[in-house]
């Protein structure tokens, strides 16, 4: 019989510091017999000896949720525990903003849990504490696996440190109501995709409508515009310092700037915190450029018209933004091998696509991106559809430890500035690649 949640340890958020740092140790048992049967493509070298025959082993994996992630997870551990029966993982569920420093008290006290769902944050600050999964697998067929655009997930320099497990991505999603009143089509392939000037034409004519009372919302935090930073050829920085002053980078700024002063883009969003949520909810507005999040979120609370996703505009290239988690493993708990072992078993195709369908995350595989979900399948698809055309420039700003949250914060501060007038285009992105180049150069990202 299969054993619930209820039976198992489960960290509790209020423990004290002290506390956690001891239950965060991760593994116990002789942590020296490899449990068999990983089925990732790029292969584990864990030891061939039987299930039936191994010592048994019971490895922590440190959790947070955003929703059923819990659940879910659970179903798979429970999964392979009955292929592996020496093997128990303890799921053990904290508090997001307690992650970091649990994990880092918990690796100073010689405490470190089998196994951790992480962030590129959690990566980029620990990664010296994390096994590098090239030493247990082929880790050149492992990258394979995944998208270019999801390299900043997991991989530390040449360490694999990690494996991700779900993205998000940016995209557009539509009222359909409102499209099909004014007489505009949407592009329903990769092949009719607009051009941004065409998007342009067509928000102008659904409004002109009077389908609608607004063009486009686009969120703020600023990470949903960077998109189309990224789409006009832009990036926040490259190898050489700051590049927001870079003609392609200008384009994008401008034109933003041009739906916003032709009050094609919704203003108060950037301004006064405005609910973007709540504005394409009420039916006011045409377009919501928004991510993956609110598929669920619109499937549940929008039934007085019908919605849909399409393809966002493109300038010199496609683009999206992912988001995403990945599981790691860490040095030094004696189960380093059983731990590879369960990563890169729940993390293979098969598995993979089920956590992801059923938690409503597009795939970072290459080869799960076509997937029945729950809800809105089509929406899904083209989301990933974006996600695989995202350009490895992404990659350098989100690999550098720290700095989008800097640049993307400084956007977010600046570009008010911007819509009011206090501030032009140039000036902020001046401003921008100023902290860029220092950032960069106290780093050691630049000579």
């Amino acid at each position: 019989m299969k054993r619930t949640m209820t039976t198992r340890k489960v960290l509790a958020i209020g423990l004290s510091a002290a506390l956690a740092a001891t239950a965060l140790g991760g593994c116990s048992g002789s942590g020296s017999s490899a449990a068999s049967g990983s089925t990732n493509s790029a292969g584990s070298t864990g030891s061939s000896q039987s299930a039936a025959d191994a010592e048994p082993v019971v490895m922590d994996l440190i959790w947070w949720t955003d929703g059923n992630e819990t659940t879910v997870m659970q179903s798979l551990i429970d999964e392979y525990e009955e292929m592996h029966p020496n093997i128990t993982i303890n799921l053990q569920e904290i508090a997001f903003e307690d992650l970091t420093t649990k994990l880092q008290m918990s690796i100073a006290g010689g405490e470190a849990p089998a196994m951790s769902r992480c962030t590129e944050t959690t990566v980029s600050q620990l990664h010296d504490a994390m096994i590098d999964f090239n030493e247990y697998v082929d880790g050149e067929a492992l990258k394979s696996e995944y998208l270019d655009s999801v390299d900043y997930l997991y991989l530390s320099g040449d360490q694999i440190a990690a494996i991700p497990t779900e993205v998000t991505a940016n995209g557009m999603i539509y009222n359909k109501t409102a499209f099909e009143k004014a007489g505009v089509e949407v592009p329903t392939g990769p092949d009719d995709i607009w051009t941004w000037d065409e998007f342009k034409q067509a928000l102008q004519q659904v409004v002109d409508s009077g389908a609608v009372q607004y063009g486009m919302v686009i969120d703020n935090p600023s990470h949903r515009w960077a998109t189309m930073l990224y789409e006009f050829g832009g990036s926040l920085a490259n190898a050489e310092g700051g590049n927001l002053s870079s003609p392609e980078s200008m384009n994008a700024i401008n034109f933003t700037k041009q739906l916003f002063d032709e009050g094609l883009a919704v203003s108060s969003i950037w301004l006064s915190g405005e609910d973007p949520n709540n504005l394409f909810r009420s039916g006011q507005v045409a377009v919501h450029i928004a991510g993956t999040w609110m598929i669920q979120n619109y499937e549940e609370n929008i039934q007085d018209f019908e919605w849909g996703v399409t393809y966002m505009p493109v300038g010199t290239t496609r683009s999206s933004v992912p988001g995403g988690k990945s599981l790691t493993a860490f040095k030094g708990t004696g189960c380093e091998q059983e731990a590879v072992d369960f990563i890169t078993w729940v993390t293979a195709q098969e598995q993979n696509a089920r956590y992801c369908q059923e938690c409503l995350y597009v795939s970072p595989r290459a080869d799960n991106a076509d997937m029945e979900y729950p809800v809105r399948s089509e929406e899904f698809a083209i989301f990933a559809d974006e996600l695989a055309n995202t350009p490895a420039t992404v990659n350098f700003d989100l690999s550098m430890p720290g700095y989008s949250t800097l640049a993307l914060t400084a956007l977010q501060n600046l570009w008010p500035e911007v819509l009011v007038g206090s501030l032009t285009p140039e000036e902020m992105a001046a401003e921008i690649d100023a902290q860029t180049n220092e950032f960069m150069q106290e780093n050691g990202y630049l000579s």
